[in-house]
């Protein structure tokens, strides 16, 4: 529980609402429900960063998931920081919300 409670920083609000306006929070919601799942972004979640049609869209999720303490390269591949699960569960919780109220 002590994840839930993990606060999302400005920055990724913002992206949250250019993601919104852009209609890729869904595509998002898969790929840190990937990287949850399988505690990385090798394999298919390298693959959905970089099935996002246009370079905005996949900088901006790039963006959003580095602020939650991984750094995606454009190959998929990814640098963790230390313990970013905490932070990737508050954003899953928050790009599910946004994909339920937007859906």
């Amino acid at each position: 529980t002590h994840f839930i409670s993990a606060e999302l920083m400005e920055d990724q609000l913002q992206l949250l609402l250019e993601s919104l306006k852009r209609k890729i929070v869904s595509q998002q919601l898969k790929l840190v429900r990937t990287h949850i799942t399988l505690g990385s972004f090798q394999g298919e979640a390298g693959a959905m960063l970089l099935s996002f049609p246009l370079k905005e869209e996949q900088m901006l999720t790039m963006a959003l998931v580095e602020l939650s303490g991984v750094q995606l390269q454009e190959d998929g591949s990814a640098v963790l920081r230390d313990q970013p699960f905490e932070a990737m569960a508050a954003l899953f919780v928050a790009l599910y919300a946004l994909n339920l109220l937007s859906g």
